[in-house]
């Protein structure tokens, strides 16, 4: 079969190949892949900036149709319409995996850089974190529940939104778009704050429904907004030590501030904020078993759009067309389809 491989560590290393086709084990079925999305994670991964576990197929992002059961697979049938979690390879037995918190397991292997992936024809993934799709969600759309998962981990899970409140969201990518639906599903009014560069990824959020974006986020637009208290929870979605300490000096008395963009290891914000202000500071990573059903809920119900945010198809012989993009900013949400 055809899959994007990352075939040794360093910058580079990235290739379309010829790969064995996978064969579900006992618990496991195979995927035929429909859609997958690219995500900034796969970049890094090409440029050799984070950890993968060379050869290895990328991409994490998909949907499909099961297409292979392994010995007592039974969680799904032949034909179903399925997407997954990330979280394939765990202990099962430490206490993160007897508490639902798969992601947190130390012997985890993520499908795409710690097992193989979704660009792929195929992918072979555990019954335990498949999930069915109903027929009202396509295949492009589906391939964007994992980045909706995190978002919604990040913003439901980590924070108690209230209608009267208003946040702040830093960085108008997949994730940050999806964050900010998150936050407007609860009722909040929301601020979508990109940079000069983000025109058109604002524009699309404006498009959807999202009150407030900027180019050019300052205390002076967050104080009209919010009679001069300052927001009640910002979510950062960049990484960017810059965002990052203006979105926390933005947050009211009391107010929280969540960390969702993957940042470097060390980096200063304004410590004396969390005792002078009482900011309460909470980091947020990948996504719960909720987060999915949560996720097909929404779309499923129409409650949630991501249509707009699919700004790119690629059949997979065009990855590295594709990858540019994503590297680029062109667009949000890029799919290959093998």
């Amino acid at each position: 079969m055809k899959a994007i491989v990352k075939t040794q560590e360093g910058s580079g290393n990235v290739k379309l190949t010829e790969y064995e086709k996978p064969v579900p084990g006992r618990g496991e079925v195979r995927v035929a892949v429909k859609s997958a999305g690219v995500c900034g994670t796969d970049i890094k991964i090409l440029r050799g900036d984070t950890w993968s576990n060379p050869p290895v197929v990328l991409g994490h992002e998909y949907s499909g149709v099961v297409d292979a059961l392994g010995e007592d697979a039974d969680a799904v049938k032949l034909g179903d319409r399925v997407i997954s979690e990330t979280g394939q390879s765990v202990c099962g037995q430490c206490y993160y995996c007897k508490t639902g918190r798969r992601l947190m397991c130390p012997n985890r292997l993520s499908i795409g850089y710690g097992v193989d992936g979704a660009f792929a024809e195929y992918i072979v993934v555990s019954q335990d974190i498949v999930h069915k799709i109903p027929d009202s969600i396509s295949f492009d759309e589906a391939a964007l529940c994992e980045p909706f998962a995190v978002a919604l981990h990040g913003v439901w899970d980590s924070v108690s939104l209230l209608p009267v409140d208003t946040a702040l969201v830093t960085g108008p990518g997949a994730i940050g778009q999806l964050a900010a639906l998150a936050a407007k599903a609860k009722g909040a009014a929301v601020i979508l704050a990109g940079t000069p560069g983000d025109g058109e990824r604002l524009e699309i959020a404006a498009r959807m429904g999202i009150e407030h974006t900027t180019a050019n986020l300052n205390e002076g637009i967050v104080r009209d907004l919010t009679e001069g208290r300052g927001v009640d929870v910002a979510i950062d979605c960049t990484g960017a030590e810059s965002a990052i300490r203006q979105a926390i000096g933005l947050v009211r008395p009391a107010g929280k501030f969540v960390q969702i963009g993957l940042t470097k290891d060390a980096l200063e914000i304004d410590y004396a904020l969390l005792t002078g202000r009482e900011i309460s500071i909470v980091g947020s990573f990948g996504h719960q078993w909720h987060n999915w059903d949560h996720a097909i809920r929404l779309l499923a119900g129409g409650k949630v759009n991501v249509k707009p945010l699919i700004t790119g198809h690629y059949p997979i012989e065009k990855w590295e067309q594709a990858f540019d993009d994503m590297e680029k900013q062109r667009g949000i949400k890029i799919l290959i389809h093998p």
